[in-house]
């Protein structure tokens, strides 16, 4: 410190001998700067990956889909041979819904996706339909639909009306049956009621529904201004039932009986389905024991996780551009982000600085993955794939800026353009992304050429540099509020072409959907 410190570093500078352990790969001097943000960053992706693999473990291994089936109790209360697909991962790493969960780029839980909500909205319209079916032997209910619940033909069934009080009329029709109630038929065909509401105009015309009715809720009680509305698919979760209702429970019986299915969320659709907790544990789907119905749940906020959503049905989750960044799809992806973060990031730093490494790090990787959610939206991609080929634009700026002072700079650019390349094959495999690497590298070309301090004119030349700087910051900006607007104002739900592009199919499945698939059921 003081005069003799600066007389020292004086000497110390003057002293120095040219750099003979390390060749220089890029221009610049290794030793100006400390990769300060080059170790941060993979510290923190190492240990994410290793803290995801804790908690949720290794998904399918392999390259198509993978089979699993069991026997598994369903709503009928018999075990059944139930199988699914789900798409392996050749990366060794968690499956794509545990991505998800983790903070992967999945446009879905980025904004309000039309598709989705067409589908879940389908499914309310369905619910609609739906009325508590009771097993004649007393052994549980269900919410199913009526041609679910056989033995509801008036033909063979004349009708019986009761009257619930404040809950409305309910018409049950009667069935007889098997007496064995562990016969997989019973349900279906014989040990069923199936009640409706009486379709007047000064009662409900929905329900009943299992286990909830607006005349046994305690909390929140329906009562004037808050009358549960006519549309079962608007009621809520019921947190306080009363304890002694006016009804008796003979006349509620869907009330009293043992409610056997509850909603349970299953995939990264948001697809709901009543059924028995065990087979949403198979089926690796969350499982609402609190609720009644589909609708009184958000599957798609299951499905994102990480902060829930400001309105229920609308997702919000636009910062997933920025924590797909540290996630990884398996070992092998992170061994090669290391590798990649070690062999150029490091010495790119140590030149240019970690404040200027930082902006085209990230600032390329959100544009990147933006651009992946807005072309493939439903894909859960994970990775730093934008902000590497960032990386990569800016030593090829650097590289033709520093042309004459480099002994080998054809070599230097074959360099960097073979590993670009072999970046954009390794594109087309699954979990990896080809957009954000083209718009990762788009981005990261034109803002090195803004803040990289080697990109010169001349040493007068000072108004060029200043236009350049203005011209690529202005140009980056309009890409990323372009892609802003492009994102939420006109996106794109299903490009088959585009597809192509980020994944090619080398098998039937290898670029098949990253959801469960129950129709493929054994």
């Amino acid at each position: 410190m003081g005069l003799l410190g600066k007389v020292m570093r004086k000497r110390r500078l003057t002293r120095r001998m040219p750099e003979s352990s390390r060749k220089r790969k890029l221009g610049g001097n290794a030793r100006d700067h400390r990769p300060y943000f080059t170790h941060w960053v993979t510290f923190v992706q190492v240990a994410i990956m290793f803290i995801s693999l804790l908690l949720y473990g290794f998904g399918p291994i392999g390259v198509d889909l993978y089979k699993r089936s069991s026997m598994v109790l369903v709503t009928s209360l018999s075990l059944e041979n139930i199988g699914y697909l789900e798409p392996a991962n050749f990366w060794i790493g968690p499956a794509a819904l545990d991505l998800v969960h983790l903070g992967a780029k999945y446009g879905p839980c980025m904004r309000w996706d039309e598709t989705i909500d067409r589908q879940i909205q389908n499914e309310r319209n369905k619910e609609r339909d739906t009325a508590c079916c009771l097993r004649e032997d007393q052994a549980g209910c269900v919410q199913t639909q009526k041609s679910e619940c056989k033995g509801a033909d008036p033909e063979h069934n004349p009708p019986r009306t009761e009257s619930l009080g404040g809950g409305g009329a309910y018409k049950w029709r009667l069935a007889g049956g098997s007496k064995n109630p562990w016969d997989s038929r019973s349900w279906s065909e014989h040990h069923s009621h199936h009640g409706k509401w009486l379709q007047y105009p000064e009662i409900r015309s929905s329900g009943p529904v299992c286990g909830l009715d607006p005349a046994f809720c305690e909390a929140p009680a329906s009562v004037a201004p808050y009358v549960w509305p006519d549309d079962i698919t608007k009621w809520p979760i019921c947190r306080k039932k009363k304890e002694h209702a006016d009804t008796p429970p003979s006349e509620a019986e869907h009330m009293v009986c043992e409610v056997i299915g509850h909603p349970c969320c299953i995939g990264i659709r948001g697809q709901c389905q009543i059924t028995t907790k065990e087979f949403c544990d198979f089926v690796q789907g969350v499982f609402h024991e609190e609720a009644a119905l589909c609708s009184q749940v958000s599957c798609m906020s299951d499905v994102c996780g990480l902060l829930p959503f400001r309105l229920r049905d609308v997702p919000d989750q636009f910062y997933r551009i920025w924590t797909s960044l540290f996630l990884h799809a398996g070992i092998f992806h992170l061994l090669i982000t290391v590798v990649f973060q070690y062999w150029l990031m490091r010495d790119l730093e140590k030149m240019a600085g970690a404040q200027r490494i930082g902006i085209i790090y990230l600032g390329s990787g959100m544009v990147g993955n933006l651009a992946s959610a807005i072309f493939v939206p439903y894909r859960a991609e994970v990775g730093p794939a934008g902000a590497h080929f960032g990386l990569l634009a800016t030593c090829i700026v650097e590289v033709i800026h520093q042309w004459p002072s480099l002994k080998y700079p054809e070599m230097a650019i074959l360099k960097l353009v073979g590993v670009t390349a072999v970046f954009f094959l390794a594109g087309l495999l699954p979990w990896i992304d080809n957009y954000a690497h083209l718009f990762g590298f788009i981005f990261g070309f034109l803002i090195s050429y803004a803040i990289m301090p080697f990109v010169t004119f001349g040493i007068y030349d000072r108004r060029r540099k200043l236009i350049l700087l203005w011209i690529c910051l202005v140009s980056s900006m309009f890409i990323f509020v372009g892609l802003i607007l492009l994102f939420y104002v006109t996106p794109i739900h299903d490009c088959e072409i585009c597809k192509y592009f980020n994944c090619i199919p080398i098998t039937k499945d290898f670029c098949s959907e990253q959801n469960i698939d129950l129709r493929e059921a054994v």
